[in-house]
């Protein structure tokens, strides 16, 4: 009988001892599986899509919540997104419908509205339900940036290409470009600077106003609208940077933006008035700058070692009060 009690408490002390064995040997729980797990949630709401954006270092000011007059009878949510680099006020939006018909609504909208005419483009892209739209001075290599986000947001993945950054300097302005800068201006398209050539030193006057040329330089120019500046795709400007002062209390006009230059090489070109940034109405004694464009077309200033720029005089009251100045300028490369 003792031998039965003793050979069942060994079974039992064993039985147990395998179960501690069985318990203790298990593996930790990994912690880090958890957060991985989130890391790979995708976005659901608005709040989470700006995550993505944030986490990808995209610039990103402001964020708010839409007014209702902006699709909110047909989306779920809706964020208005300021971009500082883009301007004061200036930035996108960021939708999430209910459905693809309403998503495909706010869509059209805006791509309809930038096929009106170059102020009113704007980019687009949809991933899922969720639409971002973002003003259209924003390049486009940069918004590609934050629709690849919002695809990796949505979808995991994304199939959109980033090209490389440009290495060109960007500059401000005409005025201050140098050779290989770049300069974008949202009506006339991108210049690239070409060359510098040596401007006169010499002030002119035409009644009221005395003027003089600053700079001459030449650039390409990919026009954003052909058709609306009246030039190619693709083109070689030359531009006169100039400033003009008005000597008298009265108010004057001074047009330099409807010169007309003349090359030894028989060609005659009118500015452009249409790109050619200058403002021409001088009230008192003011100071205006400005720059004054003549489209060179594909061959440039090849073969030409003179211009001759003729520049309409001052008028008041629509009534001329100048003679038109002729300024003869040899042409060196600096």
């Amino acid at each position: 009988m003792k031998k039965l009690i003793f050979s069942a408490a060994l079974v039992l002390s064993l039985g147990l001892a395998g179960c501690g064995d069985s318990s203790t040997s298990e593996k930790p729980k990994d912690n880090n599986s958890d957060t991985e797990q989130e890391q790979k949630v995708l976005a659901k709401t608005t709040k989470d899509v700006i995550k993505y954006f944030k986490d990808d270092k995209l610039e990103l000011g402001e964020v708010s919540d839409l007014p209702n007059d902006e699709f909110g009878n047909i989306r779920k949510e809706g964020k208005r997104l300021l971009i500082p680099s883009l301007g004061a006020d200036a930035g996108g939006r960021l939708f999430l419908f209910d459905s693809e018909e309403n998503l495909q609504k706010a869509k059209s909208y805006y791509d309809e509205l930038g096929n009106s005419g170059p102020m009113f483009y704007s980019h687009t892209h949809q991933s899922g339900l969720f639409l971002i739209q973002m003003n259209g001075e924003m390049e486009d290599n940069e918004f590609a940036k934050y629709a690849a986000s919002l695809e990796k947001a949505v979808t995991g993945s994304t199939s959109i290409e980033i090209s490389e950054e440009s290495k060109a300097n960007k500059a401000e302005n005409l005025t201050d470009a140098q050779v290989g800068d770049v300069v974008k201006d949202d009506f006339a398209g991108t210049y690239t600077i070409s060359d510098f050539y040596t401007a006169p030193t010499d002030k002119y006057k035409s009644a009221d106003i005395e003027f003089s040329i600053d700079q001459i330089k030449t650039a390409k120019l990919v026009a954003e609208n052909p058709d609306l500046i009246e030039t190619t795709a693709e083109t070689n400007v030359l531009i006169l940077s100039m400033t003009g002062e008005n000597l008298s209390d009265d108010t004057v006009s001074f047009h330099p933006d409807t010169a007309t230059m003349i090359t030894d090489t028989k060609r005659q070109i009118r500015a452009n008035v249409m790109i050619s940034p200058f403002e021409s109405e001088f009230m008192g004694k003011v100071i205006q700058k400005g720059e004054v464009i003549f489209d060179l077309g594909e061959e440039g200033l090849e073969g030409v070692n003179e211009l001759k720029f003729v520049f309409e005089p001052t008028s008041k009251d629509s009534m001329k009060i100048g003679e038109d100045i002729t300024v003869v300028v040899p042409v060196s490369k600096k």
